[in-house]
C-alpha cells in the first residue's frame, strides 16, 4: 500500500510539474516574442506593454510554483528514489509534455501575430 500511495504521488507530481513548466516556458517565450515583435518596430509600445502584463506575472508564478513543487516533493516529501516513483513521475509527466511538444509550432507561430 505506501507504494501505491508513492506512486500515485509521483503521477500527480509529474503532471503539476510538467503542467507548470510549459506554462512558465510559454510565458517566457511570449515575453521574448513581444520584445522581439517590438525591436522589429511591428508592434507599439503600448503593445508591448499590454503583451508582458498578461504574460509575465504568469511566467514568474509558473516557475515559482514549480521550484516550490520540487523542493516539497524531494526535501520535505522525500520522494523520488525509487524506480516506481520515476516512473510514475515519467508516466504523469509525459501526456501534458507531448501534447506541448505537438502544438508548439503553432503556439509559437501565433506568438508572432502583431
Amino acid at each position: 500500500m505506501d507504494s501505491f500511495f508513492q506512486f500515485f504521488v509521483a503521477v500527480l507530481a509529474g503532471v503539476a510539474t510538467a503542467d507548470l513548466f510549459v506554462r512558465g516556458w510559454n510565458g517566457f517565450l511570449e515575453c521574448s516574442a513581444a520584445f522581439i515583435l517590438f525591436f522589429q518596430k511591428k508592434i507599439p509600445a503600448s503593445s508591448i506593454f499590454s503583451r508582458l502584463n498578461s504574460t509575465l506575472p504568469i511566467t514568474v508564478l509558473s516557475f515559482l510554483a514549480l521550484v516550490l513543487c520540487f523542493k516539497v516533493y524531494f526535501s520535505v516529501l522525500g520522494f523520488g528514489r525509487t524506480e516506481m516513483e520515476q516512473l510514475g513521475y515519467f508516466l504523469g509527466a509525459m501526456p501534458r509534455t507531448g501534447y506541448y511538444l505537438v502544438h508548439a509550432g503553432k503556439m509559437i507561430d501565433s506568438m508572432f501575430k502583431s
